[in-house]
């Protein structure tokens, strides 16, 4: 061989070793992070956790915006507190969608808090792993029926108590009525002192 077939062989050899650095790295920021689909998801979570992922990017692409809008408004307050503990260990996965039971902790700093079991769920697309949704930051139904159950119970108690007070005190029997009249149990004889 003479210089000229070795210096082209030389250029040949390092225009294929660029070739394929460039295609390379191109083929890496296509593909997912390393590690297994457990894993993906451990760091998704942490991510949206402790802010280094913007909540935007951690959720499912493929949602219409109105759900889009809707699910990133729940992390839309300038600073808040998410901590999300997966609750079951590993999770199973059983094709490209997957749910983890957790224990939500979140604080808005605006006075929207939420501490409660929930279920996040995940979905996996062109071979990364998003949140499919962010619902875990929801109140569950059982929980808002207790609250307002609650006010109702409240608001009916504290109702009773008041008239029975001012019919109490128009029939001049207040004394130890005055007692009786926060118990329940003796409302139907109050209420039949007063007719």
């Amino acid at each position: 061989m003479n210089c000229k077939q070795i210096r082209q062989a030389v250029r040949s050899m390092m225009m294929l070793a660029l070739l394929g650095g460039v295609m390379s790295i191109h083929a890496h920021a296509q593909v997912p992070e390393s590690g297994s689909d457990a894993d993906q998801i451990t760091k998704l979570i942490a991510g949206v956790c402790d802010h280094s992922k913007a909540p935007s990017d951690a959720l499912d692409p493929s949602l219409n915006p109105a759900d889009r809008d809707k699910n990133l408004h729940r992390l839309s307050a300038p600073h808040y507190e998410l901590n999300l503990i997966p609750t079951e260990g590993i999770p199973k996965f059983t094709g490209d969608i997957v749910s983890v039971p957790v224990r939500v902790h979140f604080d808005a700093k605006d006075g929207n808090s939420l501490d409660v079991s929930a279920t996040a769920r995940f979905v996996k697309r062109n071979g990364a792993w998003y949140f499919s949704n962010f619902d875990f930051l929801t109140w569950p139904v059982f929980l808002i029926l207790v609250l307002v159950f609650g006010v109702l119970v409240g608001i009916g108690y504290a109702a009773t108590v008041l008239v029975l007070m001012t019919k109490l005190l128009k029939h001049g029997q207040l004394g130890i009525n005055g007692i009786k009249m926060f118990l329940p149990i003796f409302w139907p004889s109050l209420f039949r002192q007063v007719r």
